[in-house]
């Protein structure tokens, strides 16, 4: 779950969360994660957090973007 009073960014945290996720196997490799407005409904948090989240993983790999179909 995300701290919003934590020191911690919110974005690392959602990042930490989504890093998770995807080694527990929650979200296999070549399948969609949830989108940027599901994130922001299931933790309350701004879209630009999400972007933000999104980009860096995007940035590190562990997530890839396909036009017109998702992350």
């Amino acid at each position: 779950m995300i701290n919003k009073y934590s020191n911690v960014p919110l974005y690392s945290q959602l990042k930490n969360i989504i890093i998770e996720k995807i080694e527990s196997g929650e979200y296999p490799p070549d399948t969609k994660i949830p989108s940027e407005q599901d994130f922001c409904e299931l933790y309350n948090i701004s879209r630009p957090t999400v972007r933000q989240a999104i980009s860096e993983l995007t940035n590190n790999g562990y997530l890839y973007k396909e036009k017109g179909k998702g992350t």
